[in-house]
C-alpha cells in the first residue's frame, strides 16, 4: 500500500527537492506529511515515510493536471469558484493516484491538502462545503481513497493546539473559530510563534511532528477529527490484513 500526498507548500505537506514529484530521499516531508504518516502508523503498527512509501505531486503538476479535468464537467453542475478548485483539484488528485497505482501494481490512497483559509466573518459551511467538493471530486473519478485534509482555518490552528502554552490538547475547537489571514489581530500564525517563541522554520515544524512533540492522538478538533476518521476508514483493508483479519 502506498500514499500519494499533495500540498500548498514546504510548510504544509513539504516538497520535492529535484523534480514536480517523487518519494524517498527527493521528498522533504513537511509537518502536514509527518502528521498524515503519525495516523498510518497507529492503524497499521508501521510508518510510511522512513520506507519510502509515500509519495508526493507537486501543487503545479497538480493544478496542471486539474486544468485539463476542467474539459469535462458534469451538465447543470455548477459550483462557486472557490469550491471548484477543491472540486478539481481531487479529480486531479484522483486521477494521479490511480496512474500511480497502475504504474507501481499498489493500492493507493491519496491525501490531499488544502488550508480552509476561512476568515471569521465567514460561515463554519464554508469549510465543510470545500471539503465536500474534494469528496465529491474523487467520487467523481470512480476513486474511494481519496482524503481531504482541510484544516480550518489553517494547518497552524492543529499545531497550535499542540503547542500552545496553556492547557495543550483541551479545548482546541476553539481555535478553528479563529480568522485564517495572516494580518488579523493575534493571528494563528502569530500564536503560533508566540508558543513557540520563535518564528517557526518549515523544517522546525516538521521535526516538532516527526519526533512526536505534536502527537495526532491527542489533537481532538472537528476538522482535524474528519481527516483522521476518513483516513483510518480508508485504511481499513489494510488494518485487517494486518490484524490477520
Amino acid at each position: 500500500m502506498l500514499i500519494l500526498v499533495s500540498g500548498e507548500g514546504v510548510t504544509d505537506m513539504g516538497r520535492c527537492l529535484v523534480a514536480d514529484s517523487c518519494c524517498g530521499d527527493e521528498f522533504e516531508a513537511g509537518p502536514m506529511a509527518w502528521l498524515v504518516d503519525q495516523v498510518v502508523e497507529a492503524a497499521l503498527e508501521y510508518a510510511l515515510l522512513p520506507l519510502g512509501l509515500m509519495y508526493f505531486v507537486s501543487k503545479a503538476r497538480l493544478s496542471a493536471v486539474s486544468k485539463a479535468r476542467r474539459t469535462v464537467t458534469l451538465v447543470g453542475k455548477k459550483r462557486p469558484l472557490e469550491t471548484g478548485y477543491f472540486y478539481f483539484n481531487a479529480r486531479a488528485m484522483a486521477h494521479l493516484a490511480k496512474e500511480l497505482a497502475t504504474d507501481m501494481d499498489d493500492e493507493v490512497v491519496a491525501v490531499l491538502f488544502r488550508d480552509a483559509d476561512r476568515t471569521q466573518s465567514t460561515a463554519e459551511v464554508e469549510w465543510h462545503n470545500k471539503r465536500e467538493s474534494m469528496l465529491n471530486g474523487f467520487a467523481y473519478e470512480g476513486f474511494d481513497k481519496g482524503v481531504p485534509m482541510v484544516p480550518n482555518p489553517k494547518s497552524e490552528a492543529w499545531l497550535l493546539c499542540a503547542l500552545k502554552k496553556q492547557q495543550p490538547y483541551q479545548h482546541c475547537d476553539g481555535i478553528e473559530l479563529a480568522s485564517g489571514n495572516d494580518r488579523a489581530p493575534n493571528s494563528l500564525k502569530a500564536q503560533l510563534a508566540a508558543a513557540l517563541g520563535e518564528e517557526p522554520s518549515a523544517a522546525a515544524l516538521a521535526d516538532l511532528v516527526r519526533t512526536g512533540a505534536v502527537d495526532a492522538s491527542r489533537i481532538d478538533m472537528t476538522s482535524f477529527n474528519a481527516f483522521k476518521t476518513r483516513l483510518e476508514d480508508c485504511l481499513c483493508p489494510w488494518k485487517n490484513m494486518a490484524a490477520g483479519g
